[in-house]
């Protein structure tokens, strides 16, 4: 239900200004519509004006009385002969109303106090003074599970002492209700401190009812003022023509480097300057290091450091990284000085991940995608012990969620320190040595091929498909040049696609692993044998390098999959647009259709 009330006080008429060519309130409508999360949509109005623009519109419009004090009062009246078990409220001049927010304040009536809420609302971190103590901006204090205790204009809690670090949180007007907690609200009449305040929230609080907040970082616009809406028709047409991948990305590198064999004993002076009184760091470890005392002992652990040795036999979750940041919040009443990461690309990816969920609320699950991180993490470092992913170097942490595989792409992501060491990758099977050398030969050749190459991506791309063609098809490497090479075009394969993106191998091998758990680079191994129409020359290199290596790719993975299987990993491929756009160019739809996916998932 979304509230539409055409004579607010401060923006008259602002649900039906122009935003992008169509009125505030049908892009309100369009966007809740969209997320494809309720069974129905409904505008409820007092204006004949915004119930015929939103019919004409296509959507669903109800009149209701023109007397109501507030939308809860709007929606009440509307629902009150409807069968529904939840009622969600989406303020009408919200148009950039995302799926994440509308499905964190809906998950909260699964968790396990689900019996307890009476309605649930959304509330996002505000650092701004400006802006916490701005009277429109409505803030919420809440106790320790996420209970709403209250709601006020006023800057709450008051620091009295200046220096006190407190974390305010902006109310954000998305509610669901159970019906039976709205039609209360309904018939109970308004007392002082809501009339007071002008926040509904209160009356609910005012009579007892639970209210539980979930944490939401995606930051919308909210439509109260012109400038709101001039900024609103800024963002939109931004939006429209400036996809992840714009011309001139200022992308951050890894700003500290060292390379050569025993480096890694440099590990305790690196770290140093970066330990904190009583705040330990956090080895997260490839598991297949757990009984190598030897290699333990050189990472020289110091008072209240904690060692995790993590299992690799899957890729990592975003599950897994909510379960270790629960864990080290609750073991340490400090903030960790620093996380490190020591193993191939799983655990580099899962080390970057850490230390950004340590610093940004909510689940990793909420942060799958570009630019989504907005604070910096824990300072890191990735000790790689196998070469060819380039997770050492990209700005990715890929995680598979609970409904895509997907990278945490930010700014922040990026290793603050990196430590090469060749040494570490001896021992390494023959065939993981493959797979993941072939990842780093597949990212040149999808980064060499793209639509977004340009001199910068182009210089490191084809220093690392150089490197790949020595160390794979080459037989004059001694086994330390081979590590040595594989290290620098590993690094440099990694820096090909910092400016530039990978291609249709990586966005099956993502459908692939989402369904069937297959690990990363033997994916790409698995798709690449397919793609001679896209890359007939670098496939034909690539089946060389299997027979020169004698390395068996698997076979029929995909003959025994369901037609549901079948759907989720074509769904999965195909919704890493920029792969596709910078494989195939702006009309990749028409090439990469549905039947084609398919097609080659029955080949492999």
């Amino acid at each position: 239900m979304i509230p539409a009330r055409y004579g607010a006080s401060r923006f008259p008429g602002k649900l039906m200004q122009d935003l992008g060519g169509k009125p505030v309130i049908v892009r309100t409508y369009e966007a809740a519509k969209e997320t494809e999360l309720f069974d129905e949509v409904y505008v409820v109005t007092d204006s004949d004006i915004i119930f015929k623009v939103i019919e004409e519109s296509g959507g669903k419009a109800i009149m209701s009385k023109k007397e109501h004090d507030c939308g809860s009062d709007r929606i009440a009246e509307a629902v009150e002969n409807m069968d529904v078990d939840i009622v969600v409220n989406v303020q009408g001049d919200e148009p950039f109303t995302s799926k994440s927010g509308l499905e964190q304040v809906l998950s909260v009536f699964n968790g396990a106090d689900a019996e307890k809420i009476d309605l649930a609302s959304l509330m996002t971190e505000i650092n701004d003074w400006k802006e916490i103590s701005d009277p429109n901006a409505v803030k919420v204090i809440v106790d320790k599970d996420n209970f709403a205790l209250y709601f006020s204009r006023s800057p709450i809690p008051y620091p009295r002492d200046k220096n006190v670090a407190v974390q305010y949180y902006k109310h954000k007007g998305i509610y669901a209700f159970r019906k039976n907690a709205l039609m209360d609200f309904y018939r109970l009449p308004m007392r002082s401190t809501e009339a007071a305040e002008k926040i509904e929230c209160i009356r609910y609080l005012e009579y007892g009812k639970n209210i539980k907040m979930a944490i939401s970082n995606t930051q919308g616009i909210e439509i109260d003022t012109p400038e709101d809406l001039v900024r609103a028709n800024k963002v939109l047409k931004e939006t429209k023509n400036v996809s992840v991948n714009n011309k001139y990305r200022n992308f951050p590198m890894v700003p500290k480097v060292v390379f050569g064999s025993g480096s890694f004993d440099q590990l305790t002076s690196i770290i140093s300057p970066e330990r904190k009184d009583k705040a330990p760091f956090i080895f997260i470890v490839d598991d297949v290091f757990k009984n190598n005392q030897e290699f333990i002992n050189r990472m020289n652990l110091r008072f209240n450091d904690k060692l995790l040795f993590v299992s690799t036999a899957q890729e990592p979750k975003t599950e897994q990284v909510d379960s270790i940041v629960k864990n080290i919040k609750a073991e340490f009443t400090y903030a960790p000085s620093g996380i490190i990461g020591i193993g191939g690309g799983s655990i580099l990816d899962l080390a970057k991940a850490v230390s950004l969920m340590l610093t940004n609320k909510g689940s990793a699950a909420d942060y799958q995608g570009w630019d989504l991180i907005k604070n910096k993490g824990i300072y890191h470092v990735g000790i790689p012990t196998i070469s060819g992913t380039g997770a050492e170097v990209s700005r990715t942490a890929i995680l598979t969620g609970p409904e895509k595989k997907l990278g945490l792409n930010s700014d922040f992501t990026p290793y603050d320190q990196v430590i090469l060491d060749p040494e570490l990758t001896v021992g390494v099977p023959k065939n993981q040595w493959f797979y993941t050398g072939m990842d780093c030969y597949i990212h040149c050749v999808e980064s060499l091929n793209g639509t977004f190459l340009n001199e910068f991506s182009k210089s490191y791309g084809e220093k690392a498909y150089d490197l790949c063609m020595q160390i794979f098809l080459e037989d004059n490497l001694t086994e330390q040049e081979s590590r040595e090479k594989l290290m620098m075009a590993s690094w440099h394969g990694g820096m090909s696609i910092a400016y530039s993106q990978v291609g249709v191998a990586h966005a099956m091998s993502y459908g692939l692993s989402y369904v069937l758990g297959t690990k990363h680079g033997i994916g790409n191994c698995i798709v690449f044998d397919y793609l001679d129409e896209f890359y007939p020359e670098d496939v034909k290199i690539f089946k060389k390098m299997k027979k020169i290596h004698n390395i068996e790719i698997p076979q029929g993975i995909c003959s025994n999959l369901t037609e549901s299987q079948m759907e989720s990993m074509i769904d999965i491929a195909l919704s890493l647009v920029p792969l596709w756009e910078n494989a195939l160019g702006d009309d990749w739809e028409a090439i990469a259709t549905r039947d084609k996916l398919r097609n080659l998932y029955l080949k492999m």
